[in-house]
């Protein structure tokens, strides 16, 4: 089965295809938006393997949380994608995807606590807690079909929130011990609460693209797939245009 997967959740982003294992994996520039890049990646990707949107038989899209924008164009572009082919589409929640990132690492094993910790910016950041009962090993090969392999088992902790970082990693730091590794683009910026809440031993890591993920997943997990129009954002975060509407809704008159 020929799957194309897109994560347009960071700035960004990636987009992978697979067939039988992974064919490639491509990060995105950062530079221009998502708007002005799709849906040609997807486009390019496929044209250099020979391939047109007609021959994928499935999709696969991270559904958030991150950029509102970049989350909404990328939902978009593959639900039209879909619609136009009759094909189902696969979508995971972005933490997730670092979840399960994390847990191909060879040093992620049973019990091991996974936190992933995303930048939502405003001093905040998008966060879950895994335990992971079953590994999937990052296995490095020569050839990049080799280098993803199924999916881990993971029991969510802690389900998705947004947060200021230090409160939320005290109390999570209190709640379990043992292994754990930090994974997400909240890191860097949040490095010394993260020292300071969990302790030297904690691994922090910098994401890699996820599609590559992403598309591991969707193959391993087809009975998940569903019609285009049932995909739904994980926006953990209100959008503004409704916080703004509830704003004004309060807001007294003269």
């Amino acid at each position: 089965m020929l799957l194309l997967a897109l994560d347009t959740t960071t700035a960004a982003g990636s987009v992978a295809l697979w067939r039988d294992g992974l064919i490639e994996e491509r990060a995105g520039d950062p530079g221009p938006s998502h708007a002005e890049r799709l849906p040609g990646v997807l486009m390019a990707i496929l044209g250099a393997h020979g391939l047109a949107p007609r021959d994928v038989e499935r999709y696969a899209v991270a559904a958030g949380p991150g950029s509102f924008t970049g989350l909404r164009i990328g939902i978009a572009t593959i639900q039209g994608l879909a619609l136009v082919g009759d094909r189902l589409v696969h979508a995971v929640g972005t933490l997730e995807l670092l979840a399960q990132d994390a847990a191909r690492a060879n040093d992620a094993g049973a019990g091991t606590t996974i936190i992933a910790w995303m930048e939502a910016y405003r001093g905040e950041v998008f966060a879950a807690r895994y335990r992971v009962v079953q590994a999937a090993p990052h296995v490095a090969a020569d050839g990049p079909g080799d280098r993803i392999r199924g999916a881990a088992i993971l029991d969510v902790l802690d389900a998705p929130t947004v947060s200021a970082p230090e409160p939320l990693a005290h109390v999570w730091a209190a709640r379990g011990a043992g292994r754990v590794i930090v994974i997400g683009d909240g890191v860097a910026r949040t490095q010394s609460i993260l020292r300071a809440c969990f302790g030297a031993e904690a691994a922090l890591r910098e994401p890699a693209p996820l599609a590559g993920t992403l598309a591991a997943l969707a193959a391993t997990q087809g009975a998940a797939a569903t019609r285009p129009h049932a995909v739904v954002p994980i926006y953990v975060r209100r959008p503004d245009a409704e916080l703004a509407r509830d704003r004004a809704a309060v807001r007294p008159t003269a």
